[in-house]
C-alpha cells in the first residue's frame, strides 16, 4: 500500500510539472509572437560604441556575403547570459530572452553559428538592446549590435534588419573590426530562411 501511494504521489508531481511546463510554453508562445512584433518594428535606443584598431594596424575592408543561412526564433527562461556584452543577462526583466539561433555558410568565414540575445518583459518588448554573435568555421566571433530594421513595404512579413558589427573575439581576426549586416527575411515563418551581406573592416 505504501509502495502504490508513493507510485500516485510520483505520476501526480509528474503530471503536475507537465501541465507547469505546458502553460509555460502556451505563455512563452503568446510573448514570442508580441517579441517578434516588436523584433520586426526594432529602433535602437543605444548607439554602438565602435573600438577601431590603432591607426599603425593594417586595416582592411572586406564585402561579406551570406550564401545560405537559417534560423529559428523563441522565448526562453534566461539561461544564457551575454557571454562577451555588456550585460550578465536578463536578470530583472522577467528573466525571459528573446533567442535568434541560426547558421549558414558566409564569404571570408565559411560555416557559421549564429545567436542574437535580448531581455523581453511580460509583454514581449525589448527591454535591452539585441546583441549577436556569429562564430566562425575557425572559432573566430564577430559581435553585433541590431540598430534598426526597415520593413518591405510590398511585403509587410518581410524586413531588413541593420546590424553594426561592435568587434569580435579578444585574440581573433575580428577582435576590433567594425562595419555593417543587413539581413532580409520572414520572421513570422519558423524556421526561417534569410540574406544578407554587408561590409567587414578588421
Amino acid at each position: 500500500m505504501y509502495v502504490l501511494g508513493t507510485l500516485l504521489l510520483f505520476v501526480s508531481c509528474q503530471s503536475d510539472e507537465q501541465e507547469a511546463e505546458e502553460a509555460l510554453l502556451q505563455v512563452n508562445d503568446v510573448i514570442l509572437m508580441k517579441a517578434l512584433d516588436s523584433y520586426r518594428n526594432f529602433k535602437s535606443t543605444k548607439q554602438p560604441s565602435m573600438t577601431l584598431k590603432s591607426p599603425k594596424a593594417n586595416q582592411v575592408t572586406k564585402e561579406f556575403k551570406m550564401l545560405y543561412s537559417r534560423g529559428t526564433v523563441g522565448v526562453v527562461p534566461n539561461s544564457d547570459p551575454y557571454n562577451d556584452g555588456p550585460n550578465s543577462g536578463c536578470e530583472g526583466f522577467y528573466d525571459l530572452q528573446f533567442v535568434v539561433d541560426g547558421g549558414g555558410i558566409g564569404s571570408l568565414i565559411g560555416k557559421f553559428s549564429v545567436r542574437n540575445l535580448a531581455c523581453v518583459d511580460m509583454d514581449g518588448n525589448f527591454v535591452s538592446p539585441l546583441y549577436g554573435w556569429i562564430t566562425a568555421a575557425n572559432g573566430d566571433v564577430i559581435h553585433t549590435m541590431l540598430v534598426n530594421v526597415t520593413p518591405d513595404m510590398d511585403n509587410l512579413n518581410f524586413a531588413t534588419y541593420h546590424y553594426e558589427i561592435i568587434g569580435g573575439s579578444e585574440g581573433g581576426r575580428f577582435e576590433n573590426a567594425s562595419g555593417y549586416i543587413d539581413i532580409y527575411g520572414d520572421t513570422t515563418a519558423n524556421p526561417f530562411d534569410f540574406v544578407g551581406g554587408g561590409e567587414i573592416t578588421y
